[in-house]
């Protein structure tokens, strides 16, 4: 993966061990603005874009969200130097015109006001920098069906569906639109798309889930089919998903943790500048 050429400024975690889903391969904590509650900002890389700079985000451990924040080493530096011993404030888009996160709020304000225009043009900017930031996919999808971009809003409703719970909530809406959709000639070899009437994405307080099966096998046709980012994006938010089950149930799944990260390693070796740790 790339560092980035400031990275001598911040004191990276040089122990960091990739032993659970949570911080989400391609995260590299650092000790800069740590508040000691157990939260700490880091580098990360998002999947397919480890030859570029990484971002900078903050974990967010109470509900394992992850915030993309800065969009670059630069603006994560520039923002601690301003709050000195202080928590940095979250920049806005003027101070970091490619903070995914100040992309997504802005898009919100768009949408608030009904300029459904503004709202796509922040949002895809906020995905060219960080393709499976979940929120600002269901967001971008409600605003191509809107404007009516029905095959764009399919594409994006699958990449909401596979991509990571650390980076928003679940695309429920979009899930329960796609199972209405009769074809899609673009999507007709996506395993997602062929399994989409049996997802629930419903998590937790059953013995048994069958949209583990369907993500396991979809991550095989991935793999199969040299979908380098789509496999490791769907095996990062199968991580996360049944690293929160419980013990039992990731038992009677066949589910062991560093297995799976070491499988996601070894997956994320296929993509162009990997692997992903």
């Amino acid at each position: 993966m790339f560092l980035p050429s400031k990275v001598s400024e911040i004191a990276l975690d040089a122990n960091w061990r990739y032993n659970s889903p949570y911080p989400p391969l391609g995260f590299l904590p650092c000790r800069e603005g740590e508040l000691g509650n157990g939260d700490f900002f880091g580098l990360y890389w998002p999947i397919g874009l480890e030859g570029k700079e990484p971002l900078v985000v903050e974990t967010w451990h109470d509900s394992w969200q992850i915030q993309p924040t800065y969009s670059s080493l630069p603006s994560f530096l520039e923002a601690i130097k301003g709050a000195e011993d202080e928590y940095p404030e979250p920049p806005s888009l003027e101070e970091d015109a490619r903070s995914p996160r100040a992309l997504l709020d802005k898009a919100k304000e768009k949408v608030q006001i009904q300029a459904v225009d503004d709202a796509v043009e922040l949002l895809e900017r906020a995905l060219e920098v960080l393709p499976e930031y979940t929120d600002a996919l269901c967001l971008l999808w409600s605003q191509y069906v809107r404007q009516g971009r029905v095959e764009e809003a399919r594409a994006v409703a699958v990449k909401a569906i596979i991509a990571p719970p650390s980076f928003g909530q679940r695309a429920i809406k979009p899930l329960k639109w796609l199972q209405r959709q009769n074809a899609a000639p673009e999507l007709v070899d996506d395993p997602i798309w062929q399994g989409r009437a049996d997802l629930k994405l419903s998590y937790g307080g059953s013995k048994a889930n069958g949209d583990y099966a369907i993500y396991r096998a979809a991550i095989q046709a991935y793999l199969r089919t040299s979908q380098f980012v789509e496999a490791c994006t769907l095996m990062q938010t199968y991580g996360e998903l049944m690293n929160a089950e419980t013990i039992s149930f990731q038992e009677r799944e066949g589910f062991v943790r560093l297995n799976h990260v070491a499988e996601q390693i070894a997956a994320s070796g296929n993509l162009p500048d990997g692997p992903r740790a």
